[in-house]
């Protein structure tokens, strides 16, 4: 009967009916014999996992509690089957921001992985990537650069996840020595974190990294504003890319205020900033914002030297008074009128085909 349970029991879990698998898995608590302690040590483990995906994390503490005691009467005190409980209760102490007895349960788990295991399973890593969370969690920072290695140096050699998942421990690694003030290493690891990001093209997950990036600069030299401006503009980019234009907006205001501060002569880089802002509004049909700012980057754009226009146009790909008219003429394209759209596509479409080479992506955009 009680394997017809656990059968029951699994079926019932696989389903997505915990209610029943409960009662399966709870009958077989009743009516196994007390010393069949292996049948009541995976029946507690079984129901642990179902109350934890319901997060009811005190009943499946007390469940993996009840499986640890009897695993530890089964097995000697190295088994992998005692790694597993006090790992699985680490985890559930973590989600009630128990972190102390994490921190226990994690390293108790650790010891006996790395004496049985070998020295390169993904469950060391796993279980050393959790202690780098905990520690820096507790701002136990050489302790959480310490895990963040160890784990980093199994995950590289092993192959066991893609460069992005690399990129996020080298920006904690990063994170920890700018949280020490070690921004030599911090900055390091940054730049280790952006190159692995950009190799596997995941601009989604760079918000953490860039902000990781302006603390850091911000500690080398609090004076330094000048890449603090080009990191907001690069945590805008990335809420562009999500559609979030507002907070996209939020931070391209941010650079531009730091940049018409300390260099206001610097007509390209400000001139480029409006565009920007320009083009969020236009997605957020905030037209007259929008025109707003693109009158400004067109004020700019016409203050600049030839030899300035020349060198950014190279960078941008095409002239940026063409892109300043295109905007132009979107704006005008959105708002109903048409006859100044069409002057501003045509005059953007001359800039762009009087260059070469002749820039491709915009003139088919145009």
């Amino acid at each position: 009967m009680k394997v017809l349970f656990d059968l029951l029991g699994s079926i019932a879990h696989k389903q997505n009916r915990p209610e029943l698998a409960i009662h399966y898995y709870t009958e077989i608590l009743k009516i196994v014999p007390g010393d069949d302690t292996d049948m009541i040590s995976i029946a507690n483990t079984n129901l642990a996992s179902i109350y934890y995906s319901q997060d009811n994390t005190e009943m499946s503490l007390q469940h993996l509690q009840q499986a640890l005691q009897l695993d530890e009467v089964l097995y000697s005190k190295d088994d992998l089957h005692i790694a597993t409980d006090n790992f699985n209760i680490g985890v559930c102490y973590y989600k009630q921001n128990e972190l102390h007895l994490t921190l226990k349960y994690y390293e108790q788990s650790l010891a006996i992985r790395e004496k049985v295991l070998p020295s390169l399973h993904i469950d060391i890593a796993l279980t050393h990537v959790g202690l780098a969370e905990i520690n820096f969690r507790l701002k136990n920072f050489n302790q959480s650069i310490d895990h963040w290695e160890n784990g980093l140096v199994i995950i590289e050699k092993e192959r066991l996840c893609n460069s992005a998942e690399q990129a996020i421990i080298h920006e904690n690694i990063a994170a920890c020595y700018s949280n020490m003030n070690d921004f030599t290493h911090a900055l390091w690891h940054c730049d280790q974190s952006l190159l692995l990001h950009q190799e596997h093209h995941s601009t989604r997950n760079l918000f953490n990294l860039y902000f990781t990036y302006g603390n850091v600069y911000h500690g080398i030299d609090d004076n330094n504003e000048r890449k603090i401006a080009q990191i907001y503009e690069n945590i805008s980019e990335c809420y562009v890319i999500k559609d979030e234009h507002l907070l996209a907006i939020t931070y391209l205001e941010k650079s531009l205020a730091i940049q018409e501060k300390l260099d206001p002569m610097n007509e390209i880089t400000i001139a480029n900033i409006c565009n920007n802002i320009a083009t969020s509004y236009c997605s957020l049909q905030k037209y007259n914002l929008a025109l707003e700012y693109c009158t400004k980057s067109k004020e700019y754009y016409e203050k600049c030297s030839c030899d300035n226009m020349e060198e950014y146009g190279v960078t941008l790909g095409c002239s940026p008074i063409a892109i300043n008219y295109e905007i132009l003429a979107n704006i005008c394209f959105d708002t109903k009128d048409q006859t100044m759209a069409f002057d501003y596509y045509c005059k953007a479409l001359d800039i762009i085909k009087s260059r070469l080479p002749v820039d491709q992506q915009a003139l088919a955009r145009v």
